[in-house]
Protein backbone atom coordinates (compact mmCIF):
# COMPACT_ATOMS: atom_id res chain seq x y z
CA UNK A 1 0.00 0.00 0.00
CA UNK A 2 1.19 3.53 -1.05
CA UNK A 3 2.05 5.53 2.00
CA UNK A 4 -0.13 8.85 1.76
CA UNK A 5 0.27 12.11 3.43
CA UNK A 6 -2.66 11.86 6.20
CA UNK A 7 -4.59 15.36 5.81
CA UNK A 8 -6.26 16.48 9.16
CA UNK A 9 -8.96 18.79 9.60
CA UNK A 10 -11.40 20.40 6.67
CA UNK A 11 -10.98 19.31 2.97
CA UNK A 12 -10.47 22.43 0.71
CA UNK A 13 -14.18 24.14 1.51
CA UNK A 14 -15.96 21.39 1.90
CA UNK A 15 -18.22 21.96 4.95
CA UNK A 16 -20.32 19.55 7.15
CA UNK A 17 -23.25 18.55 5.54
CA UNK A 18 -21.52 18.14 2.28
CA UNK A 19 -23.68 14.94 1.05
CA UNK A 20 -21.86 12.15 -1.61
CA UNK A 21 -23.43 9.59 -3.30
CA UNK A 22 -20.76 6.57 -2.88
CA UNK A 23 -17.17 6.13 -1.26
CA UNK A 24 -15.65 6.87 -4.55
CA UNK A 25 -17.11 10.38 -4.88
CA UNK A 26 -16.13 10.22 -0.92
CA UNK A 27 -12.16 9.70 -1.98
CA UNK A 28 -12.69 11.55 -5.32
CA UNK A 29 -13.31 14.95 -2.49
CA UNK A 30 -9.94 13.74 -0.41
CA UNK A 31 -12.08 13.48 2.33
CA UNK A 32 -11.29 9.55 3.14
CA UNK A 33 -8.44 7.54 1.30
CA UNK A 34 -9.88 4.32 0.94
CA UNK A 35 -12.94 3.25 -0.68
CA UNK A 36 -14.24 0.53 1.37
CA UNK A 37 -12.23 0.58 4.81
CA UNK A 38 -13.72 2.33 7.75
CA UNK A 39 -10.05 3.92 8.80
CA UNK A 40 -8.31 6.41 6.70
CA UNK A 41 -4.81 6.83 7.60
CA UNK A 42 -1.05 8.48 5.86
CA UNK A 43 1.84 9.53 7.47
CA UNK A 44 1.79 12.98 9.51
CA UNK A 45 4.68 15.28 10.34
CA UNK A 46 7.35 12.89 11.97
CA UNK A 47 6.37 10.05 9.60
CA UNK A 48 4.21 7.88 11.95
CA UNK A 49 0.72 6.17 10.88
CA UNK A 50 -1.92 8.43 11.82
CA UNK A 51 -5.58 8.57 11.21
CA UNK A 52 -7.45 11.46 9.30
CA UNK A 53 -11.06 10.08 8.35
CA UNK A 54 -13.20 7.61 9.55
CA UNK A 55 -16.69 6.02 8.13
CA UNK A 56 -19.71 4.92 10.37
CA UNK A 57 -21.51 2.96 7.96
CA UNK A 58 -22.95 0.01 10.14
CA UNK A 59 -19.22 -1.37 9.84
CA UNK A 60 -19.44 -3.18 13.20
CA UNK A 61 -22.25 -4.45 15.49
CA UNK A 62 -20.05 -3.06 18.57
CA UNK A 63 -20.25 0.67 17.48
CA UNK A 64 -22.05 3.32 19.35
CA UNK A 65 -23.23 6.72 17.56
CA UNK A 66 -24.60 9.52 19.56
CA UNK A 67 -23.59 12.21 17.32
CA UNK A 68 -21.34 13.96 19.87
CA UNK A 69 -20.23 10.82 21.30
CA UNK A 70 -18.72 7.91 19.26
CA UNK A 71 -17.78 4.78 20.53
CA UNK A 72 -15.96 2.90 17.57
CA UNK A 73 -14.92 -0.28 16.35
CA UNK A 74 -11.55 -0.91 15.33
CA UNK A 75 -10.46 -2.75 12.02
CA UNK A 76 -9.73 -6.43 11.59
CA UNK A 77 -10.44 -9.77 12.87
CA UNK A 78 -13.48 -10.41 10.13
CA UNK A 79 -14.49 -12.80 7.31
CA UNK A 80 -14.00 -10.93 4.08
CA UNK A 81 -16.92 -13.09 2.84
CA UNK A 82 -19.71 -13.21 5.93
CA UNK A 83 -18.60 -10.05 7.81
CA UNK A 84 -18.76 -11.53 10.85
CA UNK A 85 -15.76 -11.54 14.03
CA UNK A 86 -13.60 -14.70 13.71
CA UNK A 87 -10.59 -13.47 15.87
CA UNK A 88 -9.60 -10.69 17.45
CA UNK A 89 -8.26 -7.09 16.80
CA UNK A 90 -4.77 -5.74 17.63
CA UNK A 91 -2.63 -2.29 17.60
CA UNK A 92 -0.16 -3.63 14.89
CA UNK A 93 -3.21 -3.11 11.90
CA UNK A 94 -2.20 0.33 10.43
CA UNK A 95 -5.88 1.49 10.79
CA UNK A 96 -5.99 0.92 14.86
CA UNK A 97 -2.61 2.47 15.42
CA UNK A 98 -3.31 5.36 13.24
CA UNK A 99 -6.20 6.27 15.50
CA UNK A 100 -4.28 5.65 18.49
CA UNK A 101 -1.51 7.85 17.03
CA UNK A 102 -4.28 10.57 16.28
CA UNK A 103 -5.54 10.37 20.04
CA UNK A 104 -1.92 10.71 21.31
CA UNK A 105 -0.96 13.54 19.13
CA UNK A 106 -4.10 15.38 19.27
CA UNK A 107 -5.08 15.36 15.63
CA UNK A 108 -8.47 15.78 14.87
CA UNK A 109 -10.99 13.41 12.59
CA UNK A 110 -12.78 13.54 9.70
CA UNK A 111 -16.20 11.72 10.02
CA UNK A 112 -18.23 10.31 7.39
CA UNK A 113 -21.73 8.75 7.91
CA UNK A 114 -23.18 6.51 5.26
CA UNK A 115 -26.82 5.81 5.12
CA UNK A 116 -26.80 2.34 6.71
CA UNK A 117 -25.58 3.67 9.98
CA UNK A 118 -27.65 5.26 13.11
CA UNK A 119 -30.80 5.94 11.51
CA UNK A 120 -31.79 9.06 13.32
CA UNK A 121 -28.48 10.17 12.46
CA UNK A 122 -27.66 9.68 8.84
CA UNK A 123 -28.64 10.60 5.39
CA UNK A 124 -31.37 8.67 3.40
CA UNK A 125 -29.04 7.82 0.57
CA UNK A 126 -25.25 7.97 0.22
CA UNK A 127 -23.16 9.57 2.38
CA UNK A 128 -22.14 13.14 4.45
CA UNK A 129 -19.33 14.28 5.66
CA UNK A 130 -20.20 15.34 9.51
CA UNK A 131 -17.29 17.53 10.57
CA UNK A 132 -14.52 16.97 12.97
CA UNK A 133 -14.10 15.13 15.75
CA UNK A 134 -11.65 14.16 18.57
CA UNK A 135 -10.09 10.87 19.75
CA UNK A 136 -10.05 10.69 23.44
CA UNK A 137 -9.71 7.56 24.61
CA UNK A 138 -9.10 3.76 23.42
CA UNK A 139 -8.54 0.50 25.04
CA UNK A 140 -9.30 -3.13 23.95
CA UNK A 141 -12.59 -5.10 25.02
CA UNK A 142 -14.30 -8.38 24.39
CA UNK A 143 -17.05 -7.41 21.55
CA UNK A 144 -20.06 -9.11 21.06
CA UNK A 145 -18.65 -11.71 19.24
CA UNK A 146 -16.77 -13.14 21.85
CA UNK A 147 -13.34 -11.56 20.68
CA UNK A 148 -10.71 -8.82 21.56
CA UNK A 149 -11.71 -5.81 19.71
CA UNK A 150 -9.78 -2.42 19.41
CA UNK A 151 -12.58 0.11 21.01
CA UNK A 152 -12.07 4.16 19.88
CA UNK A 153 -14.05 7.00 21.85
CA UNK A 154 -14.22 10.36 19.95
CA UNK A 155 -16.05 13.75 20.81
CA UNK A 156 -17.45 15.89 18.29
CA UNK A 157 -15.89 19.51 17.68
CA UNK A 158 -18.36 22.19 18.51
CA UNK A 159 -20.65 24.18 16.03
CA UNK A 160 -18.61 27.61 15.99
CA UNK A 161 -15.57 25.35 16.04
CA UNK A 162 -16.47 22.80 12.78
CA UNK A 163 -17.92 26.79 10.75
CA UNK A 164 -14.48 28.66 11.87
CA UNK A 165 -11.81 26.32 10.33
CA UNK A 166 -11.84 26.02 6.78
CA UNK A 167 -9.63 28.81 5.01
CA UNK A 168 -12.64 29.83 2.46
CA UNK A 169 -15.23 30.24 5.22
CA UNK A 170 -12.80 32.63 7.34
CA UNK A 171 -12.15 34.87 4.10
CA UNK A 172 -16.13 34.66 3.17
CA UNK A 173 -16.50 35.75 6.71
CA UNK A 174 -14.07 38.94 6.45
CA UNK A 175 -15.72 39.70 3.04
CA UNK A 176 -19.28 39.57 3.97
CA UNK A 177 -19.33 39.47 7.95
CA UNK A 178 -19.98 36.66 10.86
CA UNK A 179 -22.70 34.41 10.26
CA UNK A 180 -26.20 36.89 10.37
CA UNK A 181 -28.04 38.08 13.48
CA UNK A 182 -31.71 38.64 13.05
CA UNK A 183 -33.42 40.33 16.07
CA UNK A 184 -37.54 39.18 16.65
CA UNK A 185 -38.42 38.62 20.18
CA UNK A 186 -35.26 36.60 20.64
CA UNK A 187 -31.40 37.31 19.44
CA UNK A 188 -30.06 34.17 17.80
CA UNK A 189 -27.07 33.42 15.05
CA UNK A 190 -28.78 31.81 11.76
CA UNK A 191 -26.27 29.07 10.63
CA UNK A 192 -26.93 28.54 6.76
CA UNK A 193 -25.33 24.77 6.63
CA UNK A 194 -25.45 22.29 3.84
CA UNK A 195 -28.02 20.52 5.89
CA UNK A 196 -30.30 23.50 6.45
CA UNK A 197 -29.72 24.70 2.23
CA UNK A 198 -31.51 21.14 1.65
CA UNK A 199 -34.26 20.98 4.09
CA UNK A 200 -35.37 24.67 2.97
CA UNK A 201 -34.85 23.51 -1.00
CA UNK A 202 -36.79 20.53 -0.39
CA UNK A 203 -39.78 22.35 0.55
CA UNK A 204 -39.21 25.66 -1.74
CA UNK A 205 -38.28 27.94 0.84
CA UNK A 206 -42.26 27.81 2.38
CA UNK A 207 -42.85 27.35 6.37
CA UNK A 208 -43.85 23.57 7.21
CA UNK A 209 -46.21 25.06 9.66
CA UNK A 210 -47.77 28.29 8.36
CA UNK A 211 -47.46 28.00 4.70
CA UNK A 212 -46.05 31.49 4.46
CA UNK A 213 -43.35 31.61 1.70
CA UNK A 214 -41.71 35.61 2.37
CA UNK A 215 -40.74 37.07 -1.26
CA UNK A 216 -36.88 39.20 -0.19
CA UNK A 217 -35.99 40.09 -3.71
CA UNK A 218 -36.55 41.60 -6.99
CA UNK A 219 -35.83 38.67 -8.23
CA UNK A 220 -38.80 36.72 -6.53
CA UNK A 221 -36.33 34.53 -4.55
CA UNK A 222 -38.00 33.62 -0.56
CA UNK A 223 -36.79 33.05 2.54
CA UNK A 224 -37.18 30.37 5.61
CA UNK A 225 -35.22 29.63 8.07
CA UNK A 226 -33.47 26.24 9.37
CA UNK A 227 -34.84 25.53 12.45
CA UNK A 228 -33.42 22.83 14.93
CA UNK A 229 -35.87 20.83 16.71
CA UNK A 230 -33.97 19.97 19.26
CA UNK A 231 -31.55 22.84 19.75
CA UNK A 232 -27.96 22.14 19.11
CA UNK A 233 -25.06 22.77 22.08
CA UNK A 234 -24.67 22.18 25.20
CA UNK A 235 -24.64 18.21 26.65
CA UNK A 236 -28.44 17.90 25.78
CA UNK A 237 -28.19 19.17 22.65
CA UNK A 238 -29.43 17.52 18.74
CA UNK A 239 -27.36 17.15 16.04
CA UNK A 240 -27.52 19.74 13.05
CA UNK A 241 -28.96 16.62 10.52
CA UNK A 242 -31.43 16.63 8.26
CA UNK A 243 -34.27 14.47 11.14
CA UNK A 244 -33.78 17.36 13.11
CA UNK A 245 -34.69 20.52 11.01
CA UNK A 246 -37.55 22.09 9.91
CA UNK A 247 -38.18 24.96 7.12
CA UNK A 248 -39.72 27.71 9.04
CA UNK A 249 -40.77 31.20 8.91
CA UNK A 250 -39.16 33.59 11.17
CA UNK A 251 -42.07 33.88 13.59
CA UNK A 252 -42.72 30.17 13.29
CA UNK A 253 -39.27 29.38 14.39
CA UNK A 254 -39.10 31.74 17.38
CA UNK A 255 -42.20 30.79 18.42
CA UNK A 256 -41.01 26.71 18.29
CA UNK A 257 -37.85 28.53 20.12
CA UNK A 258 -39.56 29.51 23.04
CA UNK A 259 -41.76 26.55 23.24
CA UNK A 260 -44.95 28.32 22.18
CA UNK A 261 -45.19 25.85 19.32
CA UNK A 262 -44.45 22.16 19.57
CA UNK A 263 -44.96 18.76 17.35
CA UNK A 264 -47.25 15.74 18.49
CA UNK A 265 -45.28 12.14 17.36
CA UNK A 266 -47.90 12.20 14.02
CA UNK A 267 -46.22 15.37 13.15
CA UNK A 268 -48.55 18.04 14.05
CA UNK A 269 -48.04 21.40 15.20
CA UNK A 270 -49.71 22.40 17.83
CA UNK A 271 -50.01 26.04 19.04
CA UNK A 272 -49.95 26.04 22.94
CA UNK A 273 -51.97 29.68 23.45
CA UNK A 274 -53.86 29.63 19.99
CA UNK A 275 -57.13 32.19 19.98
CA UNK A 276 -60.39 30.16 20.14
CA UNK A 277 -60.56 31.87 16.56
CA UNK A 278 -57.81 29.83 15.57
CA UNK A 279 -57.34 26.05 15.13
CA UNK A 280 -54.86 24.46 18.07
CA UNK A 281 -53.10 22.24 15.48
CA UNK A 282 -52.25 21.64 11.91
CA UNK A 283 -50.77 19.02 10.46
CA UNK A 284 -46.72 19.97 9.43
CA UNK A 285 -46.02 19.69 5.71
CA UNK A 286 -43.66 17.27 4.67
CA UNK A 287 -42.18 15.44 1.50
CA UNK A 288 -40.87 12.56 0.79
CA UNK A 289 -37.05 12.91 1.14
CA UNK A 290 -37.37 14.78 4.45
CA UNK A 291 -37.01 11.94 7.41
CA UNK A 292 -37.87 13.47 10.75
CA UNK A 293 -36.93 11.84 13.45
CA UNK A 294 -39.54 11.44 16.53
CA UNK A 295 -36.54 11.58 19.09
CA UNK A 296 -35.94 15.30 18.45
CA UNK A 297 -39.94 16.00 18.65
CA UNK A 298 -39.47 14.65 22.05
CA UNK A 299 -36.67 15.93 23.10
CA UNK A 300 -38.30 19.47 22.30
CA UNK A 301 -41.30 18.71 24.20
CA UNK A 302 -39.05 17.66 27.38
CA UNK A 303 -37.35 20.57 27.10
CA UNK A 304 -40.11 22.17 27.52
CA UNK A 305 -41.57 20.34 29.89
CA UNK A 306 -44.86 19.58 27.84
CA UNK A 307 -47.35 16.72 28.66
CA UNK A 308 -48.53 14.41 25.35
CA UNK A 309 -50.04 11.51 24.72
CA UNK A 310 -47.81 8.87 22.81
CA UNK A 311 -44.36 10.21 24.22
Amino acid sequence: MAAYRADFGHIDDILPGSLFVSRQEVKAAGLHKEREAGISWGLDGAGERAADAIVLNNGYEDDRDLWDEVLYTGAGGRDRNTGRQVEDQTWENRGNSGLRRSQIKGYLVRVIRGSSGERSLSPANGYRYDGLYRVVDCWTEDGKAGFQICRFKLHRQSDDEQELTPLEQQVQEVLHGAPRRRTTTVERIVRDTEVVRRVKQWHGYTCQICALSLTVGADGSSYVEGAHIQPLGGSDGGPDVEGNVLSLCPNCHVRLDRGALYLTDDLRAVDRYAESSSPRSVPLRTVAQHRIEQRFVRAHRRLWRIQHSGQ
